[in-house]
């Protein structure tokens, strides 16, 4: 079955719709993620240096304030892909012709250069979420999806100078309460949700072999170090605003797994030191998550596939192919927009260390 594929640019204004954007495709248009950056995605393109309405209307374009939403059309059907804003534009003029090279990136940016001018503080007892929002709320961010939480400060915060980046701040406080840090969705909203051990029950995508849709040439490179990996993990939090050193220590007791203290005879150790956290139940959950990421090895999988919508940052994938059937996290991705176009993945297979 054929799928009839486009792409828009939509030029935002104030967060809506402002006019459309003509592409000049002598570069293709991409789209990458990269979960360890500070801010996960970027897109880049070349475009015409103006802009025009639904009715053909030339608009001008501020490459200042106005955002950027492609936008795959798949049989008629709209699929954003992101919001972005220009960090980067470059104008070409050639004889009679202009164009535009763009780079840009999503609405992290905007928080990351928010910064405030006097001390942040917010006193005992204020949840961290509510925080949280407050910040994106002053960094022009409107729309915000959340898991809830009931996390307070336990005392007073006034923990960061005057003129901190406000993503610093927010990635701190997700830190504290074992959240994820700070990344944008398809429509350009921000997520707050919990760090997760990758399972079957949290699967997002799935790429598979026998769809010729979604799989085209997965390519597997593997490498494991069980040398030096901890099988103890001890956090330890020493702030004064404590009541004294808060310490969390999680072990791999599970005799079925390679690492284990048991299986290996000795304990290898690992300390962490955090600055803050909500609680010392908090503390423990960290070491917790820490004792059970070692209870699995990664594989690299780097696959080519055709275009997909709907991703988002550090999710759990499904992989089938011939006869490996695996789960694992998508740390990267970059996506041609342009019919025939590729996805390359780049996915950290999860392997449970149980025989």
């Amino acid at each position: 079955m054929f799928r009839k594929i486009a792409f828009k640019y939509c030029l935002l204004r104030n967060g809506a719709f402002y006019a459309l954007l003509k592409a000049d495709m002598s570069k293709t248009p991409t789209i990458r993620m990269d979960d360890s950056g500070e801010i996960k995605t970027s897109f880049s393109g070349t475009f015409s240096p103006e802009a025009v309405d639904v009715d053909g209307n030339m608009m001008a374009i501020d490459w200042l304030t106005d955002e950027i939403q492609p936008v795959m059309v798949i049989d008629g059907v709209d699929y954003p892909l992101g919001v972005f804003m220009t960090a980067k534009p470059k104008l070409t003029q050639k004889m009679n012709t202009s164009r535009v090279d763009v780079q840009c990136f999503d609405r992290g940016w905007r928080v990351r250069d928010t910064r405030s001018a006097t001390l942040l503080y917010w006193p005992s007892g204020t949840l961290y979420l509510d925080a949280i929002k407050q910040l994106l709320a002053a960094a022009g961010i409107k729309t915000v999806f959340s898991t809830p939480t009931d996390a307070t400060f336990s005392e007073a915060r006034e923990d960061w100078k005057i003129g901190e980046s406000y993503l610093t701040v927010i990635n701190d406080l997700l830190r504290e309460i074992n959240y994820k840090p700070l990344w944008f969705d398809a429509t350009g909203a921000a997520v707050l949700e919990p760090v997760s051990v990758p399972t079957a029950g949290n699967i997002k995508q799935i790429f598979d072999s026998k769809d010729p849709a979604t799989m085209v040439t997965p390519e597997l490179s593997r490498e494991s170090d069980y040398y030096e990996a901890p099988n103890v993990f001890i956090v330890c939090c020493a702030n004064p605003d404590k009541n004294g050193n808060m310490v969390a220590v999680a072990k791999n007791e599970n005799p079925q797994s390679p690492l284990s203290v048991q299986r290996r005879g000795r304990e290898i150790v690992s300390v962490q030191n955090v600055n803050n956290i909500a609680s010392q139940t908090a503390l423990q959950a960290h070491a917790d998550w820490l004792r059970n990421k070692s209870l699995m090895t990664g594989e690299k999988l780097t696959i080519t596939t055709g275009l997909r919508h709907g991703f988002g940052v550090a999710e759990t994938v499904g992989v089938v192919y011939d006869d490996l059937t695996a789960i694992g996290l998508e740390h990267k991705y970059s996506m041609e927009l342009q019919v025939g176009g590729r996805m390359t993945h780049t996915i950290e297979r999860v392997i449970y260390n149980l025989e």
